[in-house]
């Protein structure tokens, strides 16, 4: 029997990648009917009169919520089950949840976001605003039938901050369509070690202390290339061999082209959860320089995947990138170590089938 599901999905950064994986994983199953809401931060659709209210519109909570309630009770009397991600569209939606059998999925809590503030440009409220908005967040994840967490690590505050039974979590990371990333690694060589970076907001990902210590490497090592692929435009005092690419969408041909020609992958990130970029860079067989931030390390095993470094460290990251520049056998090693793993965590065809079964279990109850 195929079920009718309703999907609010936040559009926002890395989530509009997760978004089209799930998307195009789903519209393979023949058990599901789906209906996508998808939520962008700038130009949020909300109905009158919320829309002109200046204190709403400003909020992205606020807006993202009222906008996922309004879409998800539009198909309340036909849907049998509705997905959430992330918890931020599910805030007004508790009572709704009550009558429709919901999932709520995310990358991390609003505890451990707001942790990560000052690098996302982001201040938690005072302490009243936080304990609302705490007490929201719990009745939301209380009136959901499971929660999906992308790791272990927001699984951990889900239980230790918001009180939830381990018991109710399932924890799924995203998917990503691996055979678009299986590029064959072995290939002749007509330039030097390219590194590749791809992270839409430059600064938040570490592209200032990645220039830094590209900048040394090249001191000592020429021949080397850095493409960095950002949304960020107007990047200066960049040393040679630096390539800047913008403009370029998820899972287009030239960003897959990117990773092709690459032999290591750099995301020396300075808040992050779980993003996608690094699966991507797993799947095609590179080895993975990243920080320890978020749930990185659930993905990058230091010394097999790749090497963890320090966040804001850019002597550190210099001798990470040496190191692999001058061991072509610990790159090749360590990128074999990383496909494989991407095969067991993140492909997209075994994920989204186990949301797939999540929202097909409460669909029945």
């Amino acid at each position: 029997m195929t079920r009718k599901i309703s999907f609010a999905l936040e559009h926002n950064l890395g989530h509009i990648t997760h978004g089209e994986n799930l998307k195009s994983a789903l519209s393979e199953s023949a058990s599901v009917c789906p209906e996508y809401f998808d939520i962008p931060f700038h130009n949020t659709p909300m109905p009158l009169p919320w829309s002109r209210i200046g204190a709403i519109r400003s909020n992205w909570t606020v807006r993202a919520s009222l906008s996922a309630y309004y879409s998800i009770k539009s198909t309340a009397g036909t849907a049998d089950a509705a997905f959430f991600h992330t918890q931020v569209t599910s805030i007004f939606s508790a009572g709704l949840m009550h009558r429709l059998p919901s999932i709520v999925s995310l990358d991390a809590t609003p505890i451990q976001y707001d942790k990560m503030g000052s690098v996302y440009d982001h201040a938690p409220g005072n302490s009243a605003l936080e304990a609302l908005k705490k007490r929201l967040n719990i009745r939301s994840f209380n009136a959901s039938k499971m929660l999906v967490a992308w790791s272990e690590w927001a699984k951990d505050s889900l239980v230790a901050d918001y009180g939830i039974s381990p018991d109710k979590i399932s924890v799924i990371p995203p998917g990503i369509p691996l055979d678009s990333w299986l590029f064959p690694r072995e290939r002749a060589k007509t330039s030097g070690v390219r590194f590749l970076f791809v992270g839409g907001n430059f600064a938040r990902k570490g592209g200032n202390t990645l220039v830094e210590a590209f900048r040394a490497v090249t001191q000592e090592i020429p021949d080397c290339f850095l493409d960095i692929v950002t949304n960020d435009t107007g990047l200066a005092d960049l040393p040679k061999n630096v390539i800047i690419h913008n403009g370029l969408v998820p899972n287009s041909p030239e960003l897959l082209q990117l990773y092709r020609s690459a032999d290591i992958f750099t995301f020396p990130t300075r808040g992050d959860c779980l993003p996608l970029a690094i699966m991507e860079a797993m799947a095609a067989g590179l080895p993975v320089i990243a920080t320890d931030v978020g749930a990185l390390k659930e993905a990058v095993v230091d010394s097999v995947t790749g090497l963890i470094v320090s966040r804001d460290n850019s002597g550190e990251l210099s001798l990470a990138m040496a190191r692999l520049v001058n061991d072509h056998a610990l790159r090749k090693s360590m990128g074999s170590n990383g496909r494989e793993r991407a095969r067991e965590k993140f492909d997209s065809a075994v994920n989204y089938q186990r949301l797939v079964a999540l929202l097909l279990s409460i669909a029945d109850h």
